[in-house]
Order: structure tokens, then C-alpha cells, then sequence
């Protein structure tokens, strides 16, 4: 195109304005990529080196991690080896202090390799009294460390196991050669262990805890095992005398260490034991009713005899009779309502006599008065024992405060020219002689029955204020009363055990050990309270319950056969022990014949409720079938699994040990030294 002069010098302006503009913003392009490029390079540069950090970063968190495993590892396997040696030797624990069983060892990983860069020590050493009177407890401790110095440490407690755990514990399921068998739906819950064959009859038996046996089970089709069983483990060994030396000086401590008269079998025993319960300061017992929970209300008394069937409550004219209201217008023995008891040896005293007439409530026509003839006659004692009234009990009883009250000059007293004395100093002295439950008469060493022993520590005040006449012969079982107390009761010797336990206490007799009447608890153990009572009887030989004549309904003549104690049954609750024979009845074969019935089943002496345990040399049999004869008891066992948790004090332990507690420590500054410094009860 053509354009005019003037024009034309426009136009090359503005061409040359277009292509400076265009230069220019070419020019900006490159720029901008150039510094783009840039970024992008520099941004891929740090992700590069992010990824390379991160990665690094990850190999070393999973190094440490993989050490920190291999280190928990390490320890695991130590607390397991330290176990394992605790269980092979028990005694592999110094009684104080620690001992270094592996010193920075190489530990062996699962491929049999030891883990890199690892090692490992480990230590044991008591971490409780070493007495075991409450336990006995170890602890292992494991220390695991890696090249860097890092460590990781654990402990754990064990826990040596208890005899006492057990329902039922035997070496060995035969007697006198005779293999016995659970049978007969027999129902035994709790731990079950023998180191026999166990054998269970067609009749079936239900196990509810844990069984096992280091041998068999034969007839194991017969069985119910809620848990299970085991077989061919290895052996549990009882204890002997040797091994429970420690448990005299124990009970001497606090005056419990006693020397029976003789160490025969149960049907020579001279001494017993008897549990008793009285309020002190916290209990409530006697009030309202209401029971005994305080924990100083618990002791004991010891009666020692001249002679064996009156302390065992054999049946005889001394330790069995009835009891009398001796009442002249409304006044008896402490009330209208205390009735007195009268052994049969004193019927035909005259004071007695006297006593009945004085009273007017025994003279009618035909009543006691007119048989009251000889002592040996069997009128005489079919009547007196026909009343609702008539019990025997055992030698020392305060009931039969008359019989140890003879030898005393103030008898003579009561008793001299009664025929001349008033209805009132007749009625008197009938107070004086017969008894009650709480008509204590101590005696002497020379009164020619037997005698209660003297406490031989300090008796508190308080004690003597509340019970005047007996507490010099309470031994106390709470340690705020007797500081050298530690729950043991040691007898050289044989010797009987009754009454009603509130405390924890282990018996050792060396000899034998009688039941001769209800031994039981303050607290029901039904009711779990595993704080509260909790009794162990160990034998060196046998503990039977005695045929005596409150266990075993004695044969009376013109009378038949009678249960002379407050019930039929008999009550034992505690984890028994025999060490050379068996816990069974004495002469469970004879004696009354289909007389009494446990829970709608015949049988002779009635039921055998023990809630506890039984451990024994030799299974022992308690009643006898045969054909449709049946002597002894039945049993009616139950299993206290407070014996488990907390077993009675000092009582025998299997040399397991079980995991009681797992710790983690803190690595930082530790020092095994100062941790079992720091254990050290």
C-alpha cells in the first residue's frame, strides 16, 4: 500500500514501535523459564534430599526399633530362664540379698543365632520375708543392653506355691494295699494332684478345678474334667519332719511350742488344743448376738489329761450326763432359763439328790429321783441320757466343772452334811459344782483329771478385767496381745484339736493329731473373706477324726444308740496335712451301724462337712460300705480357695513357683543393688 510522504513516516514509527514491543516481550519469555527451570530444579533437589533424609531417618527408627525388640526379647527369655532355674532348684534364690545367675551374656534368638549386638544378665533374691510366713516370694530380674549403652529391664515376682492350694493331694491312691476310686459322682472342686494313678470307678466322678498326676488317669472315660487333666508330670515331694524343723522355734517365740505326754496314735491322746473366741477391744461377740469380727478376739487353751478317754470324750460316767435346772421360787444357776450339767458320776452323790428334791421340779412320781441308785446301773443312765439335755464332752470342758471340782477343799464344803443344810446352801452348792459353758475351772498340775496350762508371757490388763478367771489361760493369737506371736503352734508329740478359730494359725504336731469335736471358723468361709481365718494342721503321722463319743453315737444300755453331741455331723474347716500315713476316721468300719443319714443316705456316724483341703502320704477312707452296712461318715467336702490366695502361715510349699507380679522399670540410673535394697522387707 501506498501511502503519502507524511504518513509513511508514521507508519515506519510505528513498525518500529511493534517490533521493539515484540523484542521485548521475547525477551520476558526467557526469563521466566530460565528462573522456573530454577525453581523446579532446586524444589526436585530438596525432595531429593527430604526422601534421602527421610529414608535414613526410617532405617534408624527401625533399627532402634528392632533393638528395642530384640532387647524385650532378651529379657522375656532371662525372667523365663531365672523361672525355669527357681523351678529345677527352689532354693537357687540366696535367702537375702541377689545372687548374678548371667553376667552380659549372649542371648540366643528363636533360629538358635544369638541376637546381634545384645546381651543380657539376669539376677534372683527374695523379695519377702524369707521365713515364708506369708509366702515366699523371688523376684528375677532381667537386664538387657545394646552396644550404645541402651537398656531395657524387668523383674518378675514369684511366688512359690503352697500345699495348701489343693482340694485334694496324694502320693499315693492305695491303702493297705486296696487301690481307691473317685466314684459315685463324687464332686471335688478345686486343684487335684497325685503323684499315684489316679482311678476313677464306673460310677463317675466330676473334677471342677485342675488335675494332674505323675502318672495316669485310669478310667479317665468315667470322668467330667471341667479343666482338664495332665499326666506323667513331674513328681511333688511332701516335706518331712526335718524340713519343717524351723516352725518350733517359730511358735516358741510366742509361747505356742508344747510338749505332749506321749507320741501314740489318736486314741492315747493326753493333750488338746482348743480354739476359742472371746470379745477383746474391737470385736462385738456377746452382744445382741452378734458375731465375733474383731481381730484380737482369737486364742486358744490347752488342756493336759491323766488320762486319754477322758480328754478325747470317750463315752464314760465322767465326761457325759445331762444338764438340770436347780430352781427354789425362780432361782437357778444364774437364771431360770441356765440350766446346769451334771456328769453322770455325780447322780448318786447326795448333794444331787438333795438338789433335785430342793428344786421340786424332778420329784414327781416315777421321775429321775427314784433311779438314782447305782452309778453303774442301767436305769440309771437311760434315763438320765433320755433327756433332751443329755450331751458328753471333752475332758476340761466347763461343763464339767464338776469333775476336776472334787479335788478341790471347797467341794468338801459344798458337800459335807448336806442333808442338814438349807434349800439354800443346797441350791448353792449345786452352783458351785455342776457347770456350764462358762463355769472355767483352771485346776492344777496335781488335780488327778488334767489341768489347763498357764499362759506363759505377760497377760494384758485388759484381758484379766474382762475375764478374770480364764485369761491367765488364754493364749492369745492376735500380736497386739502377744508381740512374738507368728501364727504357729508347734507340739512335740500327739495331741487333740476342737473349737471355733477366729485368726490365722498353723498347728505341727511331730505325733498325731485328734479331731475330736466341730472345728471350725468365726467367719463362714462361704463367704470368700480371705483376710479373716484360715487354720493348717500338719501331722507327722496321721489326723483322724477320733470315734469318741460326740463323733460317734455311742451304744447305751436299755437306751440303743444316741447322738450325744449338738448335732450329728461333724464340721472341719482347714487344709489338713498328714505326712506319714492319711487324714481318715479312726475305726471307720465299726461303731454304729446305719444309725445316722447324711443329707437322705444312710450311713453310721453322719456327715463329714470339710471346707478346705486334704493332703496326705496315703489316701485315707473315712466310712465303710458293706452289703447294706455302713459305718463312718460320708464325705462332704468343700474347697476354700482362700487357702490358695492366702494360705495359712509357714504352711508347707511344693518348691513351684507360679508368676505372681510383672514390672517394667525404668532403665535410667538403675542399680540392682538398690532394687533389691529397696525389696528388702
Amino acid at each position: 500500500m501506498m501511502y503519502p510522504k507524511h504518513l509513511k513516516s508514521v507508519a515506519n514509527k510505528v513498525r518500529a514501535w511493534k517490533s521493539r514491543r515484540t523484542m521485548k516481550r521475547g525477551f520476558d519469555r526467557r526469563g521466566s523459564a530460565l528462573i522456573l527451570t530454577l525453581v523446579l530444579t532446586l524444589s526436585l533437589a530438596s525432595l531429593a534430599t527430604s526422601a534421602i533424609y527421610l529414608g535414613s531417618n526410617e532405617q534408624i527408627l527401625a533399627n532402634t526399633y528392632d533393638q528395642e525388640r530384640g532387647m524385650r526379647y532378651a529379657d522375656e527369655a532371662m525372667l523365663q530362664m531365672g523361672k525355669s532355674t527357681l523351678n529345677f532348684d527352689p532354693y537357687a534364690a540366696p535367702d537375702t540379698g541377689y545372687t548374678t545367675v548371667k553376667n552380659n551374656v549372649a542371648v540366643m534368638g528363636a533360629d538358635g543365632n544369638p541376637i546381634p549386638g545384645i546381651t543380657a544378665s539376669m539376677y534372683l533374691g527374695p523379695t519377702s520375708s524369707n521365713t515364708g510366713q506369708f509366702g515366699r516370694f523371688v523376684s528375677v530380674v532381667a537386664v538387657a543392653q545394646n552396644q550404645a549403652g541402651a537398656k531395657v529391664v524387668r523383674r518378675l515376682e514369684l511366688a512359690q506355691e503352697s500345699f495348701a492350694k489343693f482340694a485334694y493331694w496324694s502320693n499315693q491312691e492305695t491303702n493297705n494295699g486296696t487301690t481307691i476310686f473317685f466314684n459315685n459322682n463324687d464332686q471335688l472342686w478345686g486343684p487335684v494332684w497325685s503323684n499315684d494313678q489316679i482311678n476313677i470307678g464306673s460310677g463317675g466322678a466330676r473334677f471342677h478345678g485342675t488335675v494332674g498326676t505323675a502318672q495316669t488317669v485310669a478310667g479317665a472315660g468315667y470322668g467330667t474334667f471341667d479343666l482338664g487333666y495332665t499326666q506323667n508330670q513331674k513328681p511333688i515331694s511332701l516335706p518331712n519332719n526335718t524340713a519343717l524343723g524351723a516352725l518350733a522355734g517359730y511358735a516358741s517365740a510366742a509361747g505356742f511350742s508344747f510338749a505332749a505326754p506321749n507320741s501314740n496314735t489318736v486314741d492315747q491322746a493326753k493333750m488338746r488344743i482348743e480354739f476359742i473366741a472371746r470379745p477383746y477391744n474391737g470385736g462385738t461377740g456377746g452382744v445382741a448376738g452378734l458375731p465375733i469380727n474383731g481381730a484380737d478376739d482369737g486364742f486358744f487353751r490347752v488342756y493336759v489329761s491323766k488320762t486319754a478317754g477322758w480328754l478325747r470324750g470317750d463315752y464314760s460316767l465322767d465326761n457325759c450326763g445331762a444338764s438340770y435346772v436347780f430352781t427354789n421360787t425362780g432361782t437357778a444357776l444364774g437364771s431360770p432359763t441356765r440350766p446346769a450339767f451334771v456328769p453322770l458320776s455325780e447322780h448318786t452323790k447326795p448333794w444331787f439328790k438333795k438338789a433335785l428334791q430342793n428344786s421340786g421340779n424332778y420329784n414327781s412320781p416315777g421321775s429321775l429321783i427314784g433311779n438314782l441308785t447305782s452309778i453303774n446301773s442301767t436305769t440309771l443312765q437311760s434315763t438320765a441320757l433320755n433327756q433332751s439335755t443329755a450331751r458328753c464332752y471333752l475332758g476340761g470342758d466347763p461343763s464339767l466343772r464338776a469333775v476336776s471340782y472334787r479335788s478341790d477343799p471347797l467341794y468338801t464344803v459344798d458337800t459335807t452334811n448336806i442333808a442338814s443344810k438349807t434349800v439354800a446352801q443346797v441350791l448353792a452348792a449345786a452352783q458351785n459344782i455342776a457347770g456350764d459353758s462358762t463355769t472355767f475351772y483352771p485346776a492344777t498340775a496335781t488335780n488327778p483329771v488334767g489341768y489347763w496350762m498357764k499362759f506363759p508371757n505377760a497377760v494384758a490388763p485388759q484381758l484379766t478385767a474382762l475375764y478374770p478367771t480364764e485369761a491367765a489361760y488364754m493364749f492369745p493369737l492376735y500380736r497386739g496381745l502377744n508381740p512374738g506371736t507368728k501364727g504357729v503352734i508347734y507340739v512335740a508329740g500327739t495331741t487333740g484339736v476342737s473349737g471355733t478359730l477366729r485368726g490365722r494359725v498353723t498347728i505341727y504336731a511331730t505325733g498325731n493329731v485328734a479331731i475330736l469335736r466341730d472345728t471350725k471358723y468365726v467367719t463362714d468361709p462361704s463367704l470368700n473373706n480371705c483376710t479373716a481365718d484360715m487354720l493348717g494342721i500338719i501331722s507327722g503321722n496321721n489326723i483322724f477324726i477320733a470315734d469318741n463319743a460326740l463323733q460317734d453315737p455311742p451304744y447305751i444300755s436299755g437306751l440303743g444308740y444316741k447322738n450325744m453331741d449338738d448335732t450329728k455331723d461333724v464340721f472341719l474347716q482347714g487344709v489338713m496335712m498328714a505326712l506319714n500315713t492319711a487324714f481318715g476316721a479312726e475305726n471307720y468300719t465299726s461303731g454304729a451301724i446305719n444309725v445316722n443319714g447324711c443329707q437322705g443316705t444312710p450311713n453310721g456316724r453322719g456327715c463329714l462337712y470339710l471346707t478346705g483341703g486334704i493332703i496326705q502320704q496315703q489316701r485315707g477312707p473315712v466310712g465303710q460300705t458293706s452289703g447294706s452296712s455302713v459305718t463312718g461318715f460320708a464325705k462332704r467336702y468343700s474347697y476354700d480357695k482362700c487357702a490358695l490366695y492366702n494360705p495359712p502361715p509357714y504352711f508347707p510349699t511344693t518348691g513351684r513357683y507360679t508368676d505372681n507380679r510383672y514390672y517394667e522399670i525404668d532403665p535410667s540410673g538403675f542399680s540392682v543393688a538398690a532394687l533389691y535394697h529397696s525389696l528388702t522387707p
